[in-house]
């Protein structure tokens, strides 16, 4: 009766191990399926948000798409430097300003670093002198966007000296940053001007020679013989008024950002 007994309680607690067991092993592949699920899950809609946010570059040219999507996977803003004149303002109502708020509203607030650098009444030649090149290249850019003290030059520096030392600018900052991308862009439109057009379609055709990439965000703005654009640019300073400011920082948006 004894040996019965034993049996039986033997027989109880070899199914009572295997019971708990299966439920613990169980229980193990249940929370396995399920954190595998959750990071597919989230896997997914990560991917998914970055393809959108790609969608949103597919106008830029390939060599910037490829550094959002690398800040984008990496979690690493790429340092987008904006340098020009006193028409390129880094105060917080200037359109480097207007146009950044637009970037992190589409792509996160952690995929650009921008960087204003004003330089106020600089030509060309003061730019050589002073080492522009060498500060922008402090900055450590990915990308500069640069309006190349033009309309500062009217008048004072000779074209083709201009594109000399725009050239000469850029080879400083390629030779020491040969990833970096330089995007080239005008100032704005003056009103009834007589050289200066003629001037910055002079400068687009040299970019295009160069291969340099060219914004041209004059077509935004009203023709620069017409009263109309007086409201965009102010006739007594010939800066870009508030609405001009939204002009040009809608344009450059519109640039990097596809609808």
């Amino acid at each position: 009766m004894r040996n019965v007994l034993l049996a039986v309680l033997l027989v109880i607690s070899c199914t009572s191990f295997i019971v708990a067991g299966h439920l613990y092993w169980q229980k193990k592949i249940d929370n396995t399926v399920r954190q595998a699920v959750t990071e597919a899950t989230e896997f997914q809609v990560t991917h998914e948000q970055e393809a959108k946010r790609m969608a949103y570059a597919k106008k830029l040219p390939a060599e910037v798409q490829a550094k959002i999507k690398r800040a984008i996977e990496t979690n690493r803003p790429l340092r987008l430097v904006i340098a020009g004149s006193e028409a390129t303002p880094a105060s917080k109502d200037g359109w480097p300003a207007l146009f950044e708020q637009q970037l992190d509203a589409t792509y996160g607030n952690k995929v650009f670093q921008v960087v204003v650098k004003e330089y106020k009444g600089m030509t060309t030649k003061q730019a050589i002198e002073e080492n522009i090149a060498g500060q922008l290249i402090k900055e450590k850019p990915d990308i500069v966007l640069w309006e190349p003290f033009l309309l500062n030059n009217n008048g004072v520096i000779n074209i083709n000296d201009t594109f000399q030392h725009i050239d000469a600018i850029i080879q400083t900052i390629t030779d020491k940053l040969p990833d970096v991308t330089i995007l080239l862009q005008p100032p704005h439109p003056i009103y009834n001007a007589t050289y200066y057009p003629e001037q910055v379609k002079q400068f687009q055709a040299f970019a295009k020679e160069k291969g340099y990439i060219y914004i041209d965000h004059w077509k935004a703005w009203p023709d620069y013989k017409s009263n109309e654009l007086n409201k965009y640019v102010d006739p007594d300073t010939d800066l870009p008024t508030k609405d001009g400011q939204k002009r040009w920082a809608d344009f450059l948006a519109d640039y990097f950002i596809a609808k």
